[in-house]
């Protein structure tokens, strides 16, 4: 396939059509994550400044369709490109996988989708990869059906962590993995009142929750969405907490806090909470979603392992982790991992559960959540507290606390979610969870 000649020293440019800035920052995004160890939102908001409400969701919905297929689409530009990805920059690179998702996966009208990516391709240093680009797409348009089968061969997550997974998880679960990865995740929401009837186009959750597939933008333009009593929280995310029951008169704190869903969803359950956590600009949203929600809570800037306070009740420690749990919604965390940088937060996540055993008083309870599927920072930190602390002991989940999810409960009592449970209905992020009793 020929890849373009090398305009002559000196030469001008050819003039391109006007360019379409909501796939230009598209693009760029996708050139940023992984290789810069951006998440997709960071690159986004970077690239997108300016665009309208509409161009901006747009883009939006590319990146995050290509983000999902991103695996796929590496290995398909590899199989039709003449020398495969060798010597071709990470910005045409890019802009080849946007123009596959926009015309495959999008569907996208041809002619459209075709010369909007080509014209990208305007500058100097860009200008002579316009040909190939051109030949690319103009490929897939004709043999769409090939490529749409080497697309849905290969496994949208890396193989590396499909491999890890199955020894863990088991092939059945890792396949239903990999369709769900390849999917949009619905939103989650928990309202602050119970209403009179359920928000439209939205599926009532075992939690009290409301689940929406399609219909969330229409929810945040009505009534109920305007007033902004509500909060977005992963059905998989609220299950830990919701366990806890009823929180009135009890303190609690939230460390690794946030973005705040746990900490709203304490306040929620009566909890007087104090919300700990040392990014200032994520505390922010914090701060926000209290205001917006109506719910109270003490905010405090500062490193978990340098917080004190007198002990509490109810100690909550949503530790850092691998996120591997997350990537219905983060589509692009298994790619900012690799086997060496997986497990680097397991060090400090037991620093953080004896720090956080000193912040319980004698009776209270200490609930250890991450958003990980790997059993070194779920299963393997909770039996190491429970070994290495003498004061501290399981204090088991039970049926009655999972009923949305049952098949989530392990044979000791802690809480194992994978991504497979509720697949019926868009699935559910990954999380473990343990609760313990401090003496």
């Amino acid at each position: 396939m020929a890849q373009g000649k090398r305009p002559q020293k000196g030469a001008r440019p050819p003039q391109a059509s006007r360019v379409d800035y909501a796939r230009l920052a598209a693009a760029r995004t996708l050139e940023a994550v992984p290789a810069e160890g951006l998440s997709l939102d960071e690159a986004f908001n970077r690239q997108a400044k300016g665009l309208s409400p509409r161009d901006r969701g747009f883009a939006w919905r590319l990146v995050r369709t290509a983000m999902r297929h991103h695996g796929p689409l590496l290995h398909l530009m590899t199989e039709v490109l003449d020398k495969g990805r060798t010597g071709v920059p990470p910005f045409i690179q890019a802009v080849i996988r946007l123009g596959f998702t926009d015309l495959l996966l999008l569907e996208t009208p041809p002619h459209a989708a075709v010369s909007s990516t080509v014209n990208l391709l305007g500058t100097r240093s860009t200008q002579r990869y316009r040909g190939m680009v051109n030949a690319v797409l103009r490929r897939a348009d004709r043999e769409r059906e090939s490529f749409m089968e080497i697309l849905s061969q290969q496994p949208a997550l890396p193989h590396w962590l499909a491999d890890r997974w199955r020894k863990q998880w088991g092939e059945d679960n890792v396949a239903r993995f990999d369709v769900l990865a390849r999917q949009e995740a619905p939103v989650d929401v928990c309202l602050v009142s119970a209403p009179t009837a359920p928000p439209s186009d939205a599926q009532a959750l075992p939690t009290g929750q409301f689940r929406f597939t399609d219909g969330f933008p229409a929810f945040q333009d009505s009534d109920i969405g305007q007033a902004g009593k509500w909060w977005v929280q992963d059905l998989g995310a609220h299950l830990p907490i919701a366990a806890l029951g009823e929180l009135t008169g009890k303190t609690a704190i939230d460390l690794c806090s946030a973005p705040g869903g746990k900490t709203l969803q304490l306040a929620h359950a009566g909890a007087d909470v104090v919300s700990v956590d040392n990014s200032g600009h994520r505390l922010e949203r914090v701060n926000q979603n209290l205001e917006r929600t109506g719910l109270k809570a003490a905010v405090k800037k500062i490193d978990v392992l340098k917080y004190s306070h007198k002990p509490v009740d109810l100690v909550v420690l949503d530790a850092p982790c691998s996120a591997s749990g997350t990537f219905r919604k983060n589509p692009e965390a298994p790619w900012l991992r690799s086997p060496t940088t997986l497990l680097e937060h397991a060090r400090s996540q037991a620093k953080m559960l004896d720090k956080a055993v000193e912040l319980v008083k004698p009776g209270g309870t200490l609930l250890y959540i991450v958003c990980s599927l790997e059993q070194e920072e779920g299963e393997a930190q909770a039996a190491a507290l429970l070994a290495r602390r003498d004061n501290v002991s399981l204090d088991p989940f039970v049926a009655a606390d999972l009923e949305a999810i049952p098949e989530a409960l392990n044979e000791d009592g802690t809480m194992r979610i994978l991504p497979s449970y509720y697949a019926e209905s868009g699935g559910v992020d990954g999380f473990f969870a343990a609760r313990f009793k401090v003496a």
